[in-house]
């Protein structure tokens, strides 16, 4: 029987194939030359991969038929001390003869004997690749080779060793991802990308970097850079390849196809980190919209990527089950999470509007991620939180790009008693994906609300000035540029550890020069350097209309004039045979509650 997709194919294609279960593999050959031949020209006569399945005693025990790019795997026994004693012999139609990172990883997943890839074109055989599983320090990994000839293989030797291996130690699946950077922009920005590859737990063998004015609408490096690269992933032993570019839906699968890996973009990187940090619902409507909108275009290339065994980066989120996937239905799902949170949005418009018809001041933190901002927020909360009652909660501050996603809204005490809202909100990153803005707007209506926006930028780092254009022109997009704003230099405690106190002066005087229109303030939150000083520039921002009012309280009263010393401050104090005579400088807010006390 010809399992797969075999819809539409003629009747003595199908009954030729089936043909083939009654030939034996003669014993030491991965599969016989005219088996080979017959299915290379059927799989280019009807542009479907054909996957052949041989068992060691050289008989077929399945034949399936994909499409033009996957094929399904026949159910594998797997074993823990000895491979399956099964080879997966398959074609890929299009000419490339490269195994893919879902063939690689079906190999190490089933512990297959062998994995065989026929290349297949109008003019022929193309080529083959073979990859046999290897151990490298108890890990289980692959190695693979390029055939002129299958004949020229002995798989049987090489297995041999493998499985004397596997019984002798403890072998543990290598199922970690390797990558390779690939820049065309400036050679800077892969560092942070190896920063972004970092948080998911990605390592770094190596990068590849060419510059380029423009980009090649194929390959993005150009048809020879590619062939380079696809060489330099083989001897790095790389399964992933990230390019710090956005790559379109053709880019992916022609790059894919050439280098025989999985393929992703910084955007993809981004996107996958946002929905393992996601925490809140409002958080995960958030990612997986912007994750459908950026994969809704790009279906094509997630060919090879979609249906792989055991995930990693780029399938965290709502991800695809098939390449046909209805763009009817992605359309519908956006319309669905469009509308989850405009409801998420009516109920944060409902508490924005308490604390406005409260009169509280609005605050809200901003800058590019990892420079501080949840650690500025839990000292400011610690140090100057207005209800001591409350049980202290701190959001997550850790040396990562990303740590803090979900917006929080904390109150602080100033030290004229005005209770102010301070909002922590999620880092920006320099080409933060265009779809991500859009989707955590709402979130970010806080800062566009904001009253003052602190601008928290890290005087530490080697591209601060590249991290704060990276803000402004979020906050541009967001129209508050015209905001009153504070611009934070923080984590000077570190940058005083590797740099000399003259070349920080130069820095910061190059900073308040270009920023002008901010007023700056060094800081360091770690160590709580400076933060009284914040808070004293806090206070002289946020304007407020104020009285100079003399109250009597009765002493039936005493409850007011406890809440009174709360909350406004007492110039005087004194006891008169009426009550308590209190002097006091108070907000507008303040004003209205207790005029009735007011002395004339």
């Amino acid at each position: 029987m010809i399992n797969g997709n075999t819809s539409g194919l003629k009747e003595y294609i199908l009954e030729n194939l089936d043909k083939l279960y009654s030939i034996k593999i003669e014993k030491g050959k991965i599969i016989n030359q005219e088996i080979v031949d017959y299915i290379s020209e059927i799989s280019n006569k009807i542009n479907r991969e054909i996957n052949i399945a041989i068992d060691r005693s050289g008989n077929i025990i399945d034949i399936s038929i994909g499409d033009s790019s996957t094929v399904n795997l026949p159910v594998v026994p797997v074993y823990d001390k000895k491979l399956s004693g099964v080879r997966i012999i398959h074609t890929h139609p299009g000419g490339n003869p490269h195994l893919s990172s879902v063939d690689i990883s079906a190999l190490i997943k089933l512990k297959l004997d062998c994995i065989v890839s026929i290349g297949v074109s109008e003019e022929g055989i193309t080529g083959y690749e073979v990859a046999i599983c290897s151990i490298v320090n108890d890990e289980l990994t692959y190695d693979r080779t390029l055939l002129k000839k299958l004949d020229d293989f002995d798989y049987l030797e090489e297995i041999k060793e493998v499985e004397e291996n596997l019984r002798k130690r403890n072998v543990t699946e290598d199922d970690k991802e390797y990558a390779l950077l690939i820049g065309i922009d400036e050679e800077e920005y892969l560092d942070e990308l190896q920063e972004l590859a970092s948080a998911c737990d990605v390592k770094v063998v190596g990068r590849f970097f060419q510059k380029r004015s423009k980009p090649d609408p194929v390959f993005l490096i150009g048809s020879g850079k590619i062939q380079e690269l696809a060489l330099t992933r083989q001897v790095r032993k790389a399964n992933l390849l990230i390019f710090d570019e956005e790559l379109s839906g053709l880019q992916l699968k022609m790059i894919e196809e050439v280098t025989g890996c999985k393929v992703i973009d910084r955007t993809t990187l981004i996107l996958e980190i946002f929905a393992r940090r996601a925490r809140t619902r409002e958080a995960k409507l958030q990612v997986e919209l912007a994750q459908l909108k950026y994969r809704s275009n790009r279906l094509i290339g997630f060919g090879v990527t979609m249906s792989r065994l055991g995930g990693g980066v780029g399938t965290k989120g709502p991800g695809e089950k098939k390449l046909e996937i209805d763009r009817r239905v992605i359309k519908k799902t956006i319309a669905y999470l469009n509308n989850e949170l405009e409801n998420i949005k009516k109920v944060r418009n409902t508490q924005r509007s308490k604390r406005e018809d409260s009169g509280m001041p609005r605050v809200s933190l901003v800058g590019y991620t990892n420079v501080g901002k949840s650690t500025l927020r839990n000292v400011l909360v610690d140090m100057y939180q207005n209800d001591k009652t409350l049980k202290k909660e701190e959001v997550l501050s850790q040396d990562m790009l990303f740590a803090t996603l979900d917006t929080t809204t904390r109150t602080i005490e100033l030290k004229d008693k005005r209770i102010v809202s301070l909002t922590d909100t999620v880092g920006f990153i320099q080409k933060l994906p265009h779809d991500l803005v859009e989707s955590f707007k709402s979130t970010l209506e806080e800062v566009i609300f904001s009253d003052l926006i602190i601008h928290v930028a890290d005087i530490s780092s080697k591209n601060v000035i590249e991290q704060i254009n990276a803000v402004e022109n979020v906050l541009k997009e967001l129209n508050c540029l015209d905001k009153t704003k504070i611009l934070l230099l923080n984590k000077i405690d570190n940058a005083t550890k590797n740099n000399s106190y003259m070349l920080i002066e130069q820095k910061i005087d190059e900073i308040k020069e270009k920023y002008s229109n901010y007023q700056t303030l060094i800081i360091s939150a770690k160590n709580r350097f400076n933060i009284d000083e914040l808070m004293e520039l806090i206070k002289k921002n946020l304007i407020v209309k104020t009285y100079n009012c003399k109250l009597l309280i009765p002493y039936v009263n005493t409850e007011i004039a406890a809440r009174i010393h709360r909350n406004t401050i007492v110039k005087s104090e004194s006891f008169v045979d009426e009550g308590i005579v209190l002097e006091v400088v108070m907000n507008e807010k303040e004003y209205n509650k207790f005029k009735n006390f007011i002395l004339n």
